[in-house]
C-alpha cells in the first residue's frame, strides 16, 4: 500500500474573496488568482568574529504584505464587481476582507482598496486589478476536523 494513498489535496477552484458590508460578507466575483500571503522573513545577522567559515543569522520580521488581485470585469451595473470595488476606493474606506480557500482555510485583514484597468487586446476579456496593503497582520484560520 502506498503511504500517499490516503492524502487529499484541494485546488483553488471554489475559493473566494469577500469584504464586509453592513456586518455581512459580500463576495467579489470574477477572481482569477489569489496572491501569495506572507513570504520568507527578513534575516538578522548573528555573525560574530568567532565564525570562521559561515555567516549565521536568525529570522526577523515578515515583509510588509502587498496584495494584488486580478479579476475579470463584469459589465457595468450597480452590483458589478468593478462598481463594488470602485465605490470602496472612492470612499477611501478601510474595509474588512476575507479570502476563503476551497478547503476552508481563511485569511482576514483590513485594507483600503485601489484599482486599475488592465491592458488588453482583441479576443481577451476586459479585466482589472485590485490592490490591498493591509494595515494589520493578516489572520489565518485553519479549520480542523476531529477524527
Amino acid at each position: 500500500m502506498n503511504e500517499n494513498e490516503n492524502l487529499s489535496y484541494s485546488s483553488y477552484n471554489g475559493s473566494k474573496l469577500e469584504y464586509k458590508s453592513d456586518s455581512t460578507w459580500k463576495q467579489i466575483p470574477g477572481l482569477l488568482k489569489i496572491p501569495a500571503i506572507g513570504g520568507e522573513p527578513n534575516s538578522i545577522s548573528t555573525t560574530t568574529l568567532d565564525n570562521t567559515k559561515y555567516e549565521t543569522e536568525q529570522y526577523g520580521l515578515m515583509p510588509a504584505v502587498k496584495l494584488a488581485y486580478d479579476l475579470n470585469m463584469e459589465d457595468p451595473n450597480a452590483e458589478a464587481n468593478i462598481k463594488l470595488v470602485s465605490d470602496l476606493e472612492d470612499a477611501k474606506s478601510i474595509n474588512e476582507w476575507k479570502i476563503t480557500y476551497s478547503n476552508g482555510i481563511t485569511i482576514e485583514y483590513k485594507s483600503k482598496t485601489l484599482t486599475s484597468i488592465k491592458e488588453g487586446q482583441s479576443g481577451e476579456l476586459i479585466g482589472f486589478s485590485m490592490y490591498h496593503n493591509p494595515i494589520s497582520e493578516p489572520v489565518r484560520t485553519i479549520p480542523t476536523v476531529s477524527a
